[in-house]
């Protein structure tokens, strides 16, 4: 894609039978469709791959999907930054204590043959931990862990149990990994693909290992979302459910009308559009988006740090800095000021840089709702008609030339002249009326 917006512009349209493609790596575009949400809607046909436990914030437009958004949004705020923080710590340090429990390896030198699958559990915990309650553990670590969280909550212990426990035939962890692999397959046999009344049956019964996994993982998954659920409502009944505190399933439910009406003990503001399907839906979409893209970003930046022995050693002199002051114990780092020295530092340039190469989100469709008017970057006015699909090119738009600062490459990458390919925390970038100059630092 980039070298046909090379050859063509920012934005070029694709005419064919089938209809009009909008092709759109241009910053200035790209934020006036963003900021027309009613003119440019979301083609929620594209979104049915992981609609397969409930619609969501992801699957759904217009009134419904700001009822999700509204609902959801509950659950954001200082003091679950707060929760997320400290478990995200506890989860890098067990991560480290996994390593070196691996053979060869010490506490001191570590080898790492592949980060993803650490940094997918790590992601994996702290998501479960922090946004359902639910605390799971690494290969060697004991059932309780007091030292942090205390026993693991009655009725819970189905969840963090390292072996299947009652009729399950996977973890809960097992049966979320499954599905994030391979949930692919759940739109490959589709019931419209197959012409089939029952999906489920066709993947039981289709005659390879995979499928039947991804049907083993989905049952399973899809049982362990259900329970989680009667948790949680039983939780909220009884008033120990923390309103303010992160939990994503809880504003659902309180929102739904599957409470009883007479509950003193919930001031609910009941939205048509929420019910169970939906409730699993989101909770499926809060695993899936923020395991995986939390994931992907922890393993590409430790890739280009490796790869960038320059940057590597300049990110440790500015964390040894910046946390020299600090308790010797990472559990006692203050939130939220540390975060805000370590965001404002070169590890926030150096992650910034990741995003900009590497996109958690590679293409944004939409689909016009009606004719269109759009200035481009050249200030030409052009009509666009109704029905056109159009896709923000988010890789391409990171390394737009006219949208970023750029230099001679020091890559030699053929038919490049500038250096948006490479890794450069340093790379200045206006934030909030200033510029990050060389240290990564914003100056505003």
């Amino acid at each position: 894609m980039e070298r046909t917006l090379d050859s063509h512009g920012d934005n070029f349209l694709v005419v064919s039978p089938w209809g009009l493609y909008m092709a759109n790596a241009s910053p200035t575009v790209i934020h006036q469709i963003a900021t027309r949400r009613t003119d440019w809607l979301k083609p929620t046909e594209h979104y049915s791959v992981v609609e397969h436990f409930g619609p969501s914030v992801i699957t759904t437009e217009g009134s419904t999907w700001r009822d999700h958004r509204r609902v959801s949004n509950a659950s954001f705020n200082e003091r679950s930054n707060a929760v997320v923080w400290r478990e995200s710590i506890r989860q890098a340090r067990e991560m480290s204590h996994a390593w070196g429990r691996r053979e060869g390896n010490t506490t001191d030198v570590m080898w790492i043959d592949d980060v993803y699958p650490d940094a997918a559990t790590t992601s994996l915990h702290i998501i479960s931990r922090s946004g359902f309650g639910v605390k799971l553990l690494w290969p060697g670590e004991e059932q309780v862990d007091g030292e942090i969280d205390g026993e693991i909550e009655e009725g819970y212990e189905k969840f963090s149990s390292h072996q299947p426990l009652n009729k399950h035939t996977m973890t809960f962890k097992e049966s979320m990994h499954t599905m994030l692999r391979d949930f692919i397959w759940m739109g490959v046999f589709s019931k419209s693909t197959l012409g089939m009344s029952e999906m489920d049956d066709e993947l039981e019964k289709l005659p390879f290992k995979r499928t039947k996994k991804v049907w083993e993982g989905y049952t399973n998954l899809n049982t362990y979302l259900h329970e989680l659920f009667d948790l949680k409502k039983a939780s909220i009944a009884t008033g120990l459910a923390e309103r303010d505190a992160l939990d994503l399933m809880v504003p659902l439910i309180t929102a739904s009308d599957i409470l009883p009406s007479d509950n003193n003990n919930i001031t609910s503001k009941i939205s048509p559009t929420i019910g169970l399907p939906e409730i699993l839906g989101n909770s499926f979409i809060f695993l899936f988006a923020g395991h995986e893209t939390t994931a992907n970003s922890i393993t590409f930046l430790l890739i280009l740090l490796a790869l960038n022995l320059p940057s590597q050693r300049r990110l440790q002199r500015t964390l040894d800095t910046l946390l020299s002051s600090l308790p010797p114990n990472p559990a006692a780092w203050p939130y939220p000021s540390t975060f805000n020295k370590l965001g404002n530092s070169y590890l926030g340039a150096c992650i910034n840089e990741q995003l900009r190469l590497i996109s958690s989100v590679t293409m944004i469709p939409k689909r016009s709702a009606r004719p269109q008017t759009l200035v481009l970057a050249d200030g030409k006015v052009v009509k666009v008609p109704t029905n056109t699909f159009q896709h923000f090119c988010v890789a391409s738009v990171h390394r737009n030339p006219s949208a970023w600062p750029h230099t001679k490459s020091s890559l030699r990458t053929p038919g490049k002249e500038n250096d948006l390919d490479d890794f450069v925390p340093e790379r200045p970038t206006v934030r909030n009326g200033g510029t990050r100059g060389r240290d990564g630092v914003s100056d505003a």
